[in-house]
Formats: structure tokens, C-alpha cells, sequence
């Protein structure tokens, strides 16, 4: 595929085999394919050039991979090329809310319109929005988020914010996705491990919910940095 990028990223030719590779990014196989930005970006692209050949479920499945997978700038990058008439239609609505929500850092309201997202006409929309793989990546991506404003802070409200029941799924999560983020866990708070802004800061301990305005610049900061 990246050799069909290099000699023949403008050719309608390989949108088919494209396509192909998109969905096969989806799903809880034992060896999957990784997500690929530049390979669904390029796809929906050529649905600009070639709209005969656009496929609108496939467009929602490269924006739904780059929110599950990607840096936070790539969905926009994903977005800016699909037309506001598709925009208009479910599930990309669905998809929108649940990127504002945590964009908003209401991590909560995230998880609520992310589980809303759905499709009768393309089984990969809910094989991914279910895939026990995504939302390993999503709740990953969060706690990180999470770890760069705070060194420690209770459990109650992260167990919400990653979509968790129990104090016993977050330290099997913790233990078998993001022991290189959490140092320590017990049956009240959270401590994460040393990284470069939650040292930096002068409140790094937090006792009850979560500073949403300190996570916010943290994650425009991070967008401006992927922009350039």
C-alpha cells in the first residue's frame, strides 16, 4: 500500500484495494492491521477527485479509525474532505458529538456518543465502536491526558471517565495497557508516573473531579504542535 501511495496516490484505480485496507483496520482480530492516516486519507481524497466512486460508509469508518487511533489534528484533517452533505446524515453527527465531547475533555459524554454511533448499512461502524481494541486505545489515550495535568487524583471519576464499573477492571487496565503512564493505584487514588507536564505544574494533586481547563490547553497545545 505505501508503494501505491508513492506511484499511484492520484489514480482511481486503487481506490478498491484502499478500501480493502481501510476496513481491514477494523475489528479485535489477534493481528490486525494497524491504522493507517496517510493510506484512509488519501482514500477519502480520491472520493473528492473521483465522486462517482465515493462510499460514504467508508468515509465514516476513516473518521471513526482517526478518532479512535489517530492524534487529535487527524480527524479534522479526515473531515475537511467529506462533503457537508454527508456530514449532515447518521452516524457522522454521532461522530461529531462524541469528537466536541472530547475535545471538551466531557469524557463521560464522549463515551455516551461514541456507543451511539451506529449503521444498518455497514457492519465495520459497530464492529469498531464495540471492538474491545478501540476502546483499549480510547481509554489510553485519556488516562494519558489525564496523567499530564495531574500526579494523582481519586478513582471514582476515572473510572467514569474511561467508561470502567469497578476499581478491579481499572487495575487489570492498568496493568495490561498503561503501566508505563499509572505508578500506583489503591482503593482511593491514582498516582501517575513522573512525565514532563505534570511536573511542571504547581497543582498536581487533585482530590475529587477533574480540572477540564487545564486539560483543555493541554490538548490545543498538542494540536497546534501535530499542525505543524
Amino acid at each position: 500500500v505505501k508503494n501505491l501511495l508513492k506511484t499511484e496516490g492520484y489514480n482511481e484505480s486503487i481506490i478498491p484495494q484502499l478500501e480493502s485496507y481501510l476496513l481491514s483496520q477494523v475489528g479485535d482480530s489477534k493481528d490486525p492491521t494497524p491504522y493507517d492516516f496517510d493510506a484512509n486519507r488519501t482514500l477519502v481524497k480520491l472520493y473528492q477527485f473521483f465522486p462517482s466512486k465515493s462510499n460514504s460508509n467508508c468515509r465514516i469508518v476513516a473518521g471513526l479509525l482517526a478518532v479512535v487511533y489517530g492524534e487529535i489534528s487527524e480527524f479534522g484533517a479526515i473531515s475537511c474532505l467529506i462533503p457537508e452533505n454527508n456530514k449532515a446524515e447518521e452516524p457522522f453527527p454521532s461522530l461529531i458529538r462524541a469528537v466536541e465531547s472530547r475535545d471538551a475533555c466531557s469524557f463521560e459524554r464522549f463515551w455516551s456518543a461514541f456507543h451511539s454511533i451506529t449503521s444498518e448499512d455497514c457492519s465495520a461502524i459497530g464492529e469498531l465502536v464495540k471492538s474491545d481494541h478501540a476502546k483499549t486505545a480510547l481509554r489510553t489515550s485519556i488516562l494519558k491526558t489525564i496523567s499530564g495535568t495531574y500526579k494523582n487524583i481519586s478513582v471514582k471519576p476515572v473510572l467514569a471517565h474511561l467508561d470502567l464499573k469497578t476499581e478491579a477492571e481499572l487495575k487489570d487496565f492498568i496493568k495490561a495497557n498503561a503501566s508505563d503512564i499509572v505508578e500506583n493505584v489503591n482503593a482511593d487514588s491514582i498516582t501517575f508516573k513522573d512525565n514532563e507536564q505534570n511536573t511542571k505544574r504547581d497543582k498536581v494533586s487533585q482530590e475529587g473531579g477533574i480540572d477540564y481547563s487545564m486539560i483543555r490547553g493541554l490538548m490545543a497545545s498538542a494540536t497546534v504542535a501535530a499542525s505543524e
